[in-house]
Parts: structure tokens; C-alpha cells; sequence
């Protein structure tokens, strides 16, 4: 590769980002050397990545007087790579055992995906974003383990700090966070009592008015980061409210304790329903918010925004993808042969018809597939409140 160049066309963005801010010690308003005549505004970009890499040049590069912002972004995806990596590793070694471990460990680091993202020289801001979303989810599961005490609440403080690092430095970092959502909902589902709430109050203030606060991107949002407020806050915020009245109402009213369980899916359902809602009002935004000249004719020659298809996922991700659904859909006879049984066929269902749709739309027809997923969707759905009323703590 030719001194000074990236593999990756995003690569060199935030090599102008970085420096600029080198020289400047920020980013201007606008970026005048795209969208003329007026510029880019550059409020609403997450642009931490460059900010780290031209502060760490700043930081070392007194020490290596040869080391440029360059040679830092050049090696940048490999490093951040193996950090989110190791700590997978350690996470998985230390609760599944070792042989578990090497097993996730080496199937992550040989994916084609993986690998053409996270060598020297991509540079773009790929491995960063996933080292600071496996470090949140890690980071809070481990929290989830630790008995109470300061410990837990500095696990607790860590993963709301990365939350924030993450919801400034790319705009679908909410779906790391949709993990942790979906792990506190879980628990509210399943456990009738209302526990560690201020520790999730906690979690919640150490990124939601951080963000709110110091990127223009959140408070308002246009364009591509349209709805990034509602990918990345309104959720763990949702949680936050329906835990917040489940407690509220059974500490008042004495009365509906012996009906906690049909409160709390009463709740939870019309959470569901507001998520659901929004996306079904703001569908037809979706596409022409994401990326900016939709229609124009250099958009729709761009490789990256085509809709993947069956030799996607098989080229870039292989038998993974094969294994990962196979694993969620044994894990579901963890409740018993029977009880498992529906879950495991409507996840069955719902993933022929995700990753494996253009097969089936030759075997079966678009109309009836979409039909099926639909139908999968809902089957989903009813299999994990079932599962979750059997696994019910009270």
C-alpha cells in the first residue's frame, strides 16, 4: 500500500478530520470542502474517532517524534480489533470456560468480515465502534454477575462511560445498546419485584444528558441523524419509565401487588407498542434521512447501500451465521423439551425467512415469504412472554 493511503473510502475523511483538528485543536462548523456552496455541517457528525486519534498523536507523539497521525489511523482498526476481541475472550473464559472461549474467539477473528475491517489500513471508524459496543455489553453483563457493593457501581459507571464514548462516535450505536435493553426487559418481565433500579438510574446518567448536552446531534438531529435520539436514548429511557411506574404503582396501591405480573406485561406491551408505532410512522423516512441524494444516480451505484443478499451473508460471515442461529434456537429447550419447543420453531421460522429469504422467495414466492416473517415476528413475540411467565421470580 502507497505511503499515505487508506483501503477504505471513509478512511480518508477522518484523516482530513484529524488533521484539522491537530492543527486547530477542533472541527469547524462546516466542512467547506463537501456539499458546497454551504458545507457540511459538522454538528451533526459523531466524529470521536478523529478526535482520539489526532489527541493521541498529541499524547505520544512527543515520545515518537516520527509517528504521525497517519501511522496512527493506519494501525488504529487492528488494535481497537483485538481489544473488543480480548475482552470477548476473557468475559467468555472466566464464565463459559476456556475451550468456549477459543471456540467464540476464533470463529469472530477469522469471519471475511471481521478481518477486511479491522486490518491495518482500513482505518475507518469500524473497529473502534466495535470495540466500544463489545466493551458496553461486556461491561454490564460482568456487572450483572458481581455481588453488591463499590465494585458493581464502578462496572456500573464504566459501561454508562463507554455508552457515551459509543453515542459519540457512531450514529447506530444504539444497537448495542438495544442489547442491554433487551437484557434489563427481560428481567423486568420475569422478576415481579423491582430490583437495583438506582443502579440502572445510575447507568442511564452517565451517558443520556452527557449526550444530550454536548452533541447538537441529539437535542436536534436532521438529516442522517434523524432519528439516532431514537435508536440510542428513547429506549433504555422506556425501560427506565414502565420499571419506574411498575414501582411506583405497586408501592401505592397495595391492592394491585397480587396482580404484579399482569401490570408488568400490561407495560410492557404498551412499550412495544410505541416502538412499534414509531417505526411503522416514520418507515418512509428511513431511507431518505439515512443517506443524504438517495435518488441520485452516484447513490444508487454505491455497492454498500444495496440490500444484502443469500451470498452476502454466506461470503462474508459463512457457517456463523448457520451456528448462531442454530445456538439461540437449542438454547430455547433450556426450559424443557415442550415448553421450548414453540420458541424454538418460531425462531426457526423467523430465521429462514430473514437470512435465508432469497432461497425461500424462489421456493415459495415473495408474497408468502414476507407473509411468513410477518408471522414469525408475531410467533417470537408470544414464545418469549410465555417463556418468560414460566421463568417468572416472584
Amino acid at each position: 500500500m502507497p505511503p499515505g493511503q487508506f483501503i477504505s473510502n471513509d478512511a480518508y475523511l477522518f484523516a482530513a478530520q484529524s488533521e484539522e483538528i491537530t492543527k486547530h485543536g477542533k472541527l469547524p462548523a462546516r466542512d467547506m470542502q463537501r456539499w458546497l456552496p454551504n458545507g457540511r455541517d459538522n454538528g451533526q457528525l459523531l466524529s470521536l474517532y478523529a478526535y482520539v486519534i489526532a489527541y493521541t498523536h498529541k499524547v505520544i507523539g512527543w515520545l515518537f517524534p516520527k509517528l504521525t497521525v497517519y501511522h496512527i489511523q493506519l494501525y488504529a482498526p487492528a488494535l481497537c480489533f483485538m481489544i473488543g476481541l480480548g475482552a470477548v475472550f476473557l468475559f467468555l473464559e472466566r464464565y463459559y470456560g476456556v475451550m468456549f472461549a477459543c471456540i467464540v474467539g476464533v470463529l469472530l477473528a477469522t469471519l471475511p468480515g471481521s478481518i477486511s475491517r479491522s486490518i491495518a489500513g482500513f482505518s475507518d471508524r469500524d473497529a473502534w465502534c466495535w470495540m466500544l459496543g463489545t466493551l458496553a455489553v461486556i461491561s454490564y453483563l460482568w456487572k450483572e454477575r458481581l455481588p453488591l457493593g463499590r465494585q458493581r457501581w464502578l462496572t456500573t459507571a464504566l459501561a454508562g462511560f463507554i455508552v457515551f464514548l459509543g453515542g459519540l462516535s457512531w450514529e447506530a450505536f444504539g444497537v448495542f445498546v438495544l442489547i442491554i435493553v433487551a437484557i434489563e426487559l427481560w428481567k423486568f418481565v420475569t422478576i415481579d419485584t423491582e430490583e437495583h433500579f438506582k443502579e440502572y438510574l445510575f447507568w442511564l446518567v452517565m451517558f443520556v444528558p452527557w449526550l444530550y448536552l454536548i452533541s447538537p446531534v441529539y437535542p436536534s438531529g436532521y438529516g442522517f441523524s434523524t432519528h439516532v435520539t431514537a435508536l440510542l436514548l428513547f429506549p433504555p429511557l422506556t425501560v427506565c419509565a414502565v420499571r419506574g411506574i411498575r414501582h411506583g404503582l405497586l408501592k401505592g396501591i397495595v391492592s394491585l401487588r397480587q396482580h404484579a405480573q399482569k401490570l408488568t406485561w400490561g407495560l410492557t406491551l404498551i412499550a412495544l407498542m410505541l416502538g412499534i408505532g414509531y417505526f411503522f410512522f416514520q418507515a418512509e423516512t428511513f431511507e431518505t434521512t439515512a443517506f443524504a441524494f438517495q435518488e441520485s444516480l452516484l447513490m444508487k451505484n454505491i455497492s454498500e447501500l444495496e440490500d444484502p443478499n443469500f451470498g452476502f451473508w454466506t461470503n462474508w460471515y459463512g457457517g456463523v451465521f448457520a451456528l448462531g442461529s442454530l445456538g439461540w434456537i437449542v438454547a430455547s429447550f433450556q426450559f424443557g423439551w415442550w415448553k421450548g419447543l414453540p420458541m424454538a420453531l418460531s425462531l426457526s421460522l423467523f430465521t429462514v425467512t430473514t437470512f435465508f429469504r432469497d432461497p425461500m422467495n424462489i421456493w415459495v414466492g415473495e408474497a408468502t415469504c414476507n407473509t411468513l416473517f410477518i408471522v414469525s415476528l408475531g410467533l417470537t413475540v408470544l414464545s418469549f412472554a410465555v417463556a418468560s411467565v414460566l421463568s417468572t421470580v416472584k
